[in-house]
């Protein structure tokens, strides 16, 4: 590009017999914690009442203690060290979706595919594998690099109702004041909600974890950033909830809790592996020179047995194979040598970069890959069957000048060998900011050449322009925010994949280049107004207006809103802090993007429109001390009514369901 206590309401509106045994064990263990969390507090206030000081209890490690930074920060010169986060604000909005405003959409459950519902720009402006369905769940967080002067870890559980649970644990420690080390593991695991055969019957399993070391010389001259990473994500593919043309008028056949998939031995895989490395040499502060090395790698399967039911669920069978294995593998190897420095406020950069790729399809020929990619610069490789290799060269620079009487003003441009750019500038104050985007992009391998078990295709799409400006008003004070704002877009040669509509076209869905324009303006408004002191409304609302959409190739809803009614307060000398509230999203009815398991694409429809529905959801957060806890009731409309909504045309929103989570960090 971007929170009361709901207990009491679920006690009523959900009595004791619709509460499962697990369900009312994880509510009276989250209760005690809570309960022994407050004791402590209370405690806490109570020594500092006293005029009694027993230094052994002092606790002299902390958030402040251990404080990390970005690679981003170093490599701007920013000497920048944030401090552990310990704020209860939205810390109830665990899931991806509501991690990030309610701005994706997904499958209906938490791990499954998922896609901005606007568009956003890529970040590579050259060739890219296409398979980016399970991306947020791969950069959902930039690798921190700690200084902290005792060992610290954090251990978060999130124990979801009806079967879903995440995980995530950190650790880092100084060996020496100029070398830390570190590790993160996050862990998802999510059950079924159709077609499940019980409790631990998984849709959702994912295991990330990173290690990460920073050192630097005694003299600070010398500088080294090093993360491995590793992701593998798995998918159990049931191609929405299987319904006739009459069932699927009425939506409430989509929760019926004997509803049926349409596939039931149908997987996506995803396993990505990253290495990054990056140095510097200080010669000066108005010079240093630095190298980047980043080799990324990944792998992408969709497996499925066939059966009666999903015979009937595809709609071409390009290879006749009872067992479906169709796998792509993509590679890329950069290297990036620059300068870099600060001249008085000015910080500068200039760099070159080269970068080698390999894509590749068992399931393709060597011709058939050639007369696809339509690309001078890309080489068939005959020593590895249906891979595509090639290089690609990049000139760039960045600048940053910091304005005392304006705020910031920065920079960034670059250009490839085959005329593809990136030209971007951004000012920000405190009173408003603004950000102009103009490039030009290459299609990805997916959507130039494919071939599987149900899918063909080989294009020679161009490249894409997109010409993008946004900005914000601000005005802020210590009981009322406001910034209204204006999102300018304008794309040509748009590259998306569509439900065709020919009658004489066998595959339904496929990649198409619009051949006119996509425009439109998406004004918007963010607020917050504090009363009582302590009562805050909040609330975003987005209204898009398409000026201009060759093809039907964006579709979004008209308008967008985000709300929510919070209280907090902090009590026990500032040892407990807690806010509570509701969370409201509604967004109008719209032809939300479909979803193809079998190549992992949404793509645009025109016959499934999907109803708005507000999503209600009551929450209580607390921090006591070094944790945090938070109780939620997700969906509580669908608690009263039975009537949810479908985030994608056939697959069913999660269900109401009780949430319990803690966060708990160690500094010893």
């Amino acid at each position: 590009m971007p929170e009361k206590d709901p207990v009491a309401v679920v006690s009523i509106r959900l009595p004791l017999p619709v509460l499962y045994a697990s369900r009312f064990r994880l509510l009276i263990a989250g209760l005690l914690v809570l309960c022994a969390l407050a004791s402590m507090a209370q405690q806490e206030g109570n020594r500092r009442g006293s005029r009694v000081i027993d230094d052994t209890t002092k606790q002299v490690y902390g958030p402040n203690t251990s404080r990390y930074f970005y690679e981003q920060d170093a490599f701007e010169n920013r000497e920048v060290l944030h401090p552990i986060d310990t704020s209860i604000n939205n810390f109830h909005r665990w899931d991806y979706v509501q991690r990030y405003n309610n701005l994706y959409q997904d499958l209906g459950l938490f791990g499954t595919a998922i896609q901005p519902i606007y568009y956003q720009a890529p970040d590579v402006i050259g060739v890219r594998s296409g398979s980016t369905v399970y991306d947020v769940y791969w950069d959902s967080e930039a690798v921190r690099y700690y200084n902290t002067h005792s060992p610290y870890s954090n251990m978060r559980v999130i124990l979801g109702g009806r079967g879903r649970s995440l995980t995530r644990a950190t650790f880092s420690r100084n060996i020496n004041e100029n070398w830390n080390f570190g590790f993160t593991y996050r862990g998802l695991f999510i059950d079924k909600q159709v077609g499940g055969s019980g409790k631990n019957d998984r849709i959702t399993r994912s295991n990330y974890y990173d290690f990460y070391t920073t050192y630097q010389s005694k003299d600070s001259t010398y500088r080294l950033f090093f993360n491995f990473r590793r992701g593998f994500h798995r998918v159990e593919e049931y191609g929405g909830v299987s319904l006739d043309s009459l069932q699927s008028l009425d939506l409430a056949n989509y929760f019926e809790t004997n509803a049926q998939p349409w596939l039931t031995n149908a997987e996506s895989n995803d396993l990505r592996i990253a290495v990054h490395l990056f140095h510097e040499y200080k010669v000066g502060k108005a010079l240093q020179l630095y190298h980047t090395f980043d080799r990324y790698r990944q792998k992408s399967n969709f497996l499925d047995i066939q059966t009666a039911t999903s015979a009937d669920y595809y709609d071409y069978q390009e290879i006749d194979n009872d067992s479906t294995r169709d796998v792509s593998k993509f590679k890329t190897v950069r290297n990036e040598i620059g300068i870099k420095g600060n001249l008085l406020k000015l910080f500068y950069n200039g760099y070159y970069a080269i970068r080698h790729y390999s894509m590749s399809n068992p399931n393709f020929t060597a011709d058939g890959i050639l007369n696809a990619s339509g690309n001078d610069h890309l080489t068939y490789d005959s020593l590895k069957i249906g891979s595509m290799i090639g290089n690609e060269s990049y000139l760039g620079g960045r600048m940053s000048l910091k304005l005392d009487s304006i705020g910031e003003v920065s920079g960034w441009a670059e250009v490839m060998q085959e005329g593809n750019y990136r030209l971007q500038g951004e000012i920000r104050s405190r009173w408003f900011e603004a950000r102009l985007t103009q490039m030009q992009y290459e299609p990805t391998f997916f959507e130039q050449a494919y071939r599987g078990a149900h899918d063909v295709w080989n294009n020679n799409f161009g490249n894409t322009s997109l010409t993008r400006l946004n900005g914000y008003l601000h005005y802020n004070s210590r009981v009322f925010n406001i910034s209204p704002g204006l999102t300018f877009t304008r794309l040509r040669n748009y590259v998306f994949f569509k439900q065709v509509s020919e009658v004489d076209t066998v595959q339904q869905v496929l990649p198409v280049q619009s051949g006119g324009n996509q425009v439109m303006a998406s004004p918007e408004v963010r607020l917050s107004v504090t009363f009582l002191r302590h009562i805050t409304l909040s609330g975003r609302a987005i209204y898009t207006h398409m000026i201009e959409n060759a093809d039907s190739a964006i579709q979004v809803p008209k308008l967008f809103v985000n709300a929510q009614l919070s209280y907090s307060n902090v009590f026990f000398n500032g040892n407990l802090d807690m806010h509570a509230g509701v969370d409201v999203h509604w967004k109008s009815p719209y032809y939300a993007p479909g979803y193809d398991p079998a190549v992992r694409q949404f793509y645009t429809q025109t016959s499934f429109e999907v109803p708005s529905f507000p999503l209600v959801d009551l929450f209580f957060g607390a921090r006591i001390k070094r944790g945090r806890v938070f109780f939620k009731y997700h969906n509580l409309v669908y608690a009263l009514t039975k009537e949810g909504y479908l985030p994608t045309p056939n697959y069913p929103a999660q269900r109401n369901a009780f949430d319990f989570g803690f966060d708990w960090s160690f500094y010893d």
